[in-house]
């Protein structure tokens, strides 16, 4: 009877954990200003095409295109000042057709641009001077005749955070609710398992 108990506590146990950790949100935590990574680096797709982004935040001194770059940063740029930007084409067709790439202002304005051309290498990079904080826009566009769809329409939009405070995500908040509800259970089952192990009296 006692080990039947025993049973269905850690049963419970067990599928309260598996409820928790379901609620916490999978996937996207790509790097940004709080440093997190995920395992594929900065990938960013629409329905049409898949590309690896990074961003090289250089330093005053340091030259466009410099073997010793700084790390990557993801789509959340923790300063404003010049930053190299780099986008790997991972479709393998896409590297045939000609590109362009525009980064734009929150209110639609240009800040660079790279003109339509074939990138048989696969990447594109350019330098951008973002010299206040806010959001930006990086726009990928593919001159993909085999689509039949217009450029607007299949363009790669990434939407870019430079210098803005790193709200917190909704994975730490979930990891926090995950831990404490795993203290929870910790307890619980520290103050209640040894009470159903304890041998009962015998009744006369």
């Amino acid at each position: 009877m006692k080990t039947t108990r025993f049973f269905l506590m850690f049963t419970l146990l067990l599928a309260a954990l598996g409820q928790a950790d379901a609620s916490v949100p999978l996937g996207g935590n790509r790097k940004g200003a709080d440093g997190s990574y995920d395992m594929y680096g900065c990938m960013q797709s629409n329905d049409y095409y898949v590309v690896n982004f990074a961003a090289y935040q250089l330093g005053p001194n340091q030259a466009t295109g410099s073997k010793n770059l700084p790390e990557a940063e993801c789509v959340d740029l923790p300063a404003t000042g010049k930053t190299q930007v780099s986008i790997d084409l991972l479709d393998l067709d896409v590297r045939k057709k000609p590109v362009a790439l525009k980064i734009l202002r929150e209110d639609g304005q240009t800040i660079a641009e790279l003109p339509m051309a074939v990138v048989k290498q696969g990447v594109l990079s350019t330098t951008v001077d973002f010299k206040t904080a806010g959001k930006y826009r990086v726009v990928l566009t593919v001159d993909d005749t085999d689509l039949h769809t217009q450029l607007e329409v299949s363009a790669l939009h990434i939407p870019l955070s430079v210098a803005l405070a790193a709200e917190q995500s909704g994975g730490q908040n979930g990891l926090l609710v995950l831990s404490v509800i795993i203290g929870i259970l910790v307890a619980a089952a520290a103050y209640f398992v040894p009470r159903l192990l304890k041998p009962q009296p015998l009744e006369p």
